[in-house]
């Protein structure tokens, strides 16, 4: 009896919604309900969308939903709130236009334009780079001619009308150099970062041929002769068929670095500031060889004089960086940073002539306090999600280094006419106090995994 009373009641229910009608029933659902209208679509001149309910609409699936600000939701239905427009002028655009009212419409992001929540902090994991390098301060510039082609005139000064082996200027070009950095994060919002550079063979190398006619720096060309000796120069040094001068510096830093993000007011200045320790190395080597055929002696003489220097700076640094986003994927930024170090140094002249000629200074070391500054300007792009490019130019200040440009003195060896035996007792004191200045190009990739 129960069943046959459940049958009647639902064949009432069907019949009555049959009679009814879908549409009755939608406009007794919803007074305001408009059915879809594709009203002014293909007409000549255009045409105007009536009025039509906000639908929920996909911020990446643009079109007329993204254009007409309707309501925007992610793929659990949950609101999505988007970077207000301030945009002006855009009143006569019609609804879903593009071109001069792309900036007031929000979806303008996703073509091109750029966003407030677009530009975040400038990051990365691996970033290698290609440095190129000069300084004006190494050895070079303001040093004579070290070799003459015949004797020279009489000093003082020292000259020469045939000049061989000129320094001046030979180390004032870029040499290229590497660079690598690696972060690790330790919060949202700090890293520990380690990065290496180094620029080695910095320098040049010079020689001259002269058949026996070569005469050096340290006899004044071969004017000064050598006591007990009879003749002019120095042997193993003047009187030779062959002058080389060569100089090599190395520079090396290594630095394990705390950096702390920080952002501005605007979304787009962002950086971070940077805490650490640093190991800087910088040496020096220049030498003057000399070959000589003894005619006479049916000998072969070879000799030279070098110069070495090490400085060793370990210290502390503080800096930071700031980064401005020019637009999305295109960063501009400035880095600075200074610290104070301890320089061990250490200095060397050698004489390896055949004569009686002693090392023309004895060796020196010690400690002393010195400085180290660096900055720099940057600009990075990016050219894919986790790739992207780098490029700048950085300038690098070491204060209080032993430098052989101020160290190495040529007329020790000449004393009043006549060639010394005993350079020790006529070399200056020791430059401690020197500084170099580097400054150049570098330019690489940066890697985000």
């Amino acid at each position: 009896m129960k069943r046959c009373q459940l049958n009647l009641l639902a064949t009432a229910t069907v019949a009555l919604v049959g009679l009814w009608g879908p549409g009755q029933s939608a406009q007794a659902e919803s007074p305001s309900y408009q059915s879809p209208s594709f009203y002014g679509v293909g007409q000549a001149g255009g045409g105007q969308y009536p009025p039509q309910a906000a639908f929920p609409a996909s911020p990446l699936a643009g079109g007329a939903p993204a254009a007409q600000g309707d309501a925007f939701m992610d793929a659990h239905r949950r609101p999505i709130v988007m970077p207000a427009s301030f945009h002006q002028g855009c009143s006569s655009c019609p609804g879903g236009a593009y071109g001069s009212c792309a900036a007031g419409d929000p979806m303008a992001v996703d073509f091109g334009g750029q966003g407030q929540d677009q530009c975040g902090p400038h990051y990365f994991d691996v970033s290698v780079e290609t440095v190129f390098l000069k300084s004006e301060d190494l050895v070079g510039d303001g040093l004579p001619a070290f070799s003459s082609l015949g004797v020279g005139g009489a000093p003082p000064p020292a000259n020469t009308p045939a000049p061989r082996l000129n320094p001046d200027g030979q180390s004032d070009e870029y040499e290229p150099g590497w660079q690598i950095a690696v972060r690790y994060d330790l919060g949202p919002l700090s890293v520990l970062e380690a990065t290496y550079m180094g620029l080695y063979d910095y320098g040049f190398s010079l020689s001259t041929l002269g058949n026996d006619n070569l005469f050096s720096i340290f006899s004044q060309y071969g004017v000064a002769p050598v006591p007990g000796v009879g003749g002019f120069g120095i042997d193993g040094l003047d009187r030779a068929d062959q002058h080389t001068l060569s100089y090599k510096s190395d520079l090396q830093s290594t630095e394990f670095s705390y950096r702390r993000y920080w952002v501005g007011h605007h979304p787009g200045i962002s950086g971070t500031w940077l805490a650490g320790f640093r190991y800087v190395r910088m040496t020096e080597d220049f030498t003057f060889s000399a070959h000589q055929i003894d005619v006479l002696g049916q000998r072969t003489l070879t000799g030279g004089v070098d110069w070495s220097s090490e400085n060793d700076l370990l210290g502390f640094q503080l800096g930071g960086d700031a980064w401005a986003c020019v637009r999305q994927g295109m960063r501009v930024g400035v880095e600075g940073k200074t610290g104070v170090y301890n320089n061990r140094f250490k200095f060397g002249a050698n004489n390896n002539s055949v004569s009686a000629v002693i090392d023309p200074q004895l060796p020196e070391d010690g400690n002393q306090v010195a400085f180290v500054a660096e900055g720099g300007v940057s600009f990075v792009v990016d050219i894919l999600p986790s790739w992207s490019l780098k490029g700048g130019y950085e300038a690098l200040y070491i204060n209080s280094v032993v430098a052989l440009q101020d160290n190495i003195d040529t007329t020790q060896y000449f004393n009043g006419g006549v060639a010394s035996n005993n350079p020790r007792a006529l070399a200056p004191a020791l430059n401690t106090q020197g500084s170099v200045f580097y400054h150049g190009f570098h330019g690489g990739v940066e890697y985000v995994w």
